[in-house]
C-alpha cells in the first residue's frame, strides 16, 4: 500500500517574518533553519489581517475575514464555515490541533476584561461536535486557561500556584518585559510541544494525519525562560525603523481615536526608552528561540516514528510585532512590514529544497495549497490559490498582489492594504487621504507617497487594481447548480 501524506501546519502567534535565522543573523533558529533548507522559503507572504482571530480564521477556512465573518479579535468563527479539517477528513485524515486555537473570544461578551469559560471556548459546533473540524482539540491560549495549565498543577503544583498569581513576574519586570523563572520543561510552549509528540509517537500510521501544532509565543508579554534570555545577553539590537517625527505617516482619524482607549488587538504608541526596547526585543528572539528548540523536539518524533519524509509541514504566523516600529509596539491598525510580512517555509513531498522565493502569498493561500499537496482538489468557495506550482519550482509566482484588511466596525475603521512586489496601498473606507510607500527606494515606510504627484500614476493603478481584487474578493457562495 502506497504512503499517505501527512500534514503538519506549525503556527507562532506575533512573529515577523524577519525573526528567522535566515533572514536576520541576530535570530537563533536553526531548526527553522534547517526546515527552510529543505524546502522553500516565501520571502512575500503577508497575513490576512494585522491581528489574531481574522488571519487564523483565514488560516482555516481559505477565506477573507469580510466573509468568513472573524473580521477582528472578539468576534467568532462561523460554525457553518467549512475548514481545511473538515476538507481533510473526508479524505479519511485524523484531525487534531494543540496549542492556541483563537477561532472563538477568549474575553466575556461585556467588555468586562474577564475570561470566557471554557465550556463556551471549547465547545463543538452542533452539528457535528467537533470543534471546527477537529477530531480533537487541546486549548491553551494567552490567558492560559486550559489544558496547559490542567498539566502543570498536576506536574507541579507550586509552579502552577506561582504561574497563576504573577505569571513568575520578576522583580525587575518593565510593563510587558521581563525574563520568566519557570523551568523550561514547565513552560507553555514545552506542553504544547509535548502534546504534540504524543500524537504522533501514538498515531497510527496507516491513517493520514494533520496535526496543527500551535504556539501562543510570542504573543507578548515577552516572558522567556531566563537561560533563553540569557543567550541574547550580548548581542547587539538594531534600533527600529522609525523617524524622529514619523506620526506625520499616521492616518489622522487613527490618531483621533487611538487617543481615545485601546484599539481592538493594541498596536499602541510606546514611550520605552531605548534600553528598554532592545531588553523587549532580545525576549522577544529568545521566545522564539525557546520555540526553535520545540519544534526540533517535535520533529524527532516525526523520524522516530517513521513518518518525517512523509509529512508536509508548514510553518507560519497568523501575524507579525510592531517591535518598535514608527514608535508603535504588539498588532493593530497598521500595515508596516514588520506587522504583515509573516514567516512561511514548507517542506515535503513534491516541495523544491532549499528554495528561496519573492513570490506572494497570503493566508487564504494555506487550504488550497496544503490539499493539493495532499493530491486533494480545491472545494468550490475557498478564496485562495495553490501555490504548488511555486512550490514545485514550476512557476516564479501565481499571484500579482497580496491583501490584508483591519476591521473594526464597531470603531468606524475599515481598511485594506494591497501589497505588490514593489508598492504597498492602504485605502481607509470614508476618508480622502491614504498611504502609498515605494518599499524598492523607501524600505522602512518613511515616505507617504499618497498625494506625491510624481506618484499619481501609481497611485491611480494600485487603487484600480485594489477595486479589482474587492470585486474577485466577494464571497463566492452558494454554489450555482443550475442554469434556471
Amino acid at each position: 500500500m502506497s504512503k499517505r501524506t501527512h500534514i503538519w501546519l506549525i503556527t507562532t502567534d506575533q512573529m515577523r517574518a524577519d525573526a528567522l535565522g535566515i533572514e536576520n543573523a541576530s535570530v537563533l533558529t536553526p531548526e527553522l533553519d534547517k526546515l527552510a533548507s529543505e524546502g522553500t522559503l516565501f520571502t512575500g507572504a503577508y497575513c490576512a489581517s494585522p491581528v489574531c482571530t481574522p488571519s487564523r480564521s483565514s488560516i482555516f477556512t481559505g477565506r477573507y475575514p469580510h466573509v468568513h465573518g472573524a473580521w477582528n479579535i472578539g468576534t467568532t468563527l462561523r460554525e457553518d464555515e467549512l475548514t481545511l479539517c473538515d476538507h481533510l477528513k473526508k479524505a479519511d485524515y485524523k484531525t487534531i490541533g494543540i496549542g492556541k486555537m483563537h477561532f472563538r473570544p477568549q474575553m466575556k461578551g461585556d467588555f468586562s476584561q474577564e475570561y470566557e469559560e471554557p465550556a463556551y471556548r471549547d465547545r463543538g459546533r452542533a452539528s457535528d461536535g467537533t470543534y471546527y473540524g477537529f477530531d480533537e482539540h487541546h486549548i491553551t491560549e494567552d490567558n492560559c486557561i486550559g489544558e496547559y495549565m490542567e498539566w502543570l498543577r498536576e506536574r507541579n503544583p507550586e509552579a502552577a500556584e506561582r504561574f497563576s498569581k504573577d505569571r513568575y513576574r520578576a522583580s525587575n519586570a518593565q510593563n510587558d518585559v521581563w525574563e520568566s523563572e519557570i523551568p523550561p520543561e514547565l513552560h507553555q510552549s514545552y506542553w504544547i510541544a509535548e502534546r504534540s509528540i504524543d500524537v504522533i509517537l501514538s498515531h497510527k500510521t496507516e491513517q493520514p494525519l494533520f496535526l496543527w501544532t500551535s504556539f501562543v509565543d510570542p504573543h507578548h508579554p515577552f516572558d522567556p525562560p531566563k537561560a533563553y534570555a540569557d543567550m541574547y545577553a550580548d548581542t547587539d539590537i538594531p534600533s527600529p525603523a522609525s523617524e524622529a517625527d514619523d506620526v506625520h505617516l499616521r492616518p489622522p482619524h487613527l490618531l483621533r481615536q487611538s487617543q481615545g482607549g485601546y484599539w481592538p488587538g493594541g498596536g499602541e504608541e510606546h514611550s520605552l526608552d531605548e534600553a528598554h526596547m532592545k531588553r523587549l526585543t532580545r525576549n522577544y528572539y529568545a521566545m522564539i528561540t525557546f520555540i526553535d528548540e520545540q519544534i526540533g523536539r517535535i520533529i524527532k518524533a516525526w523520524r522516530q516514528k517513521d513518518m518525517y519524509d512523509d509529512v508536509v509541514i508548514l510553518f507560519t504566523s497568523d501575524h507579525g510585532e510592531l517591535l518598535g516600529d514608527h514608535g508603535l509596539i504588539y498588532k493593530g491598525p497598521w500595515f508596516y512590514e514588520g506587522l504583515t510580512r509573516i514567516p512561511m517555509i514548507v517542506r515535503g513531498p513534491g516541495i523544491a529544497s532549499g528554495q528561496r522565493v519573492p513570490a506572494l502569498m497570503e493566508h487564504v493561500d494555506i487550504v488550497p495549497t496544503l490539499l493539493a499537496a495532499a493530491g486533494l482538489k480545491t472545494p468550490y468557495g475557498i478564496q485562495g490559490v495553490s501555490q504548488m506550482e511555486v512550490l514545485a519550482g514550476r512557476e516564479s509566482h501565481v499571484r500579482n498582489s497580496a491583501l490584508t484588511a483591519y476591521i473594526a466596525h464597531d470603531r468606524g475603521i475599515n481598511a485594506k492594504c494591497l501589497r505588490t512586489t514593489r508598492y504597498k496601498l492602504v485605502i481607509f473606507a470614508g476618508e480622502t487621504y491614504g498611504e502609498l510607500y515605494d518599499l524598492k527606494e523607501d524600505p522602512h515606510e518613511n515616505s507617504n507617497r499618497f498625494e506625491d504627484p510624481d506618484y499619481s500614476d501609481i497611485r491611480h493603478s494600485m487603487i484600480e487594481l485594489l477595486v479589482h481584487r474587492m470585486i474577485q474578493d466577494q464571497d463566492p457562495l452558494p454554489e450555482r447548480r443550475s442554469s434556471w
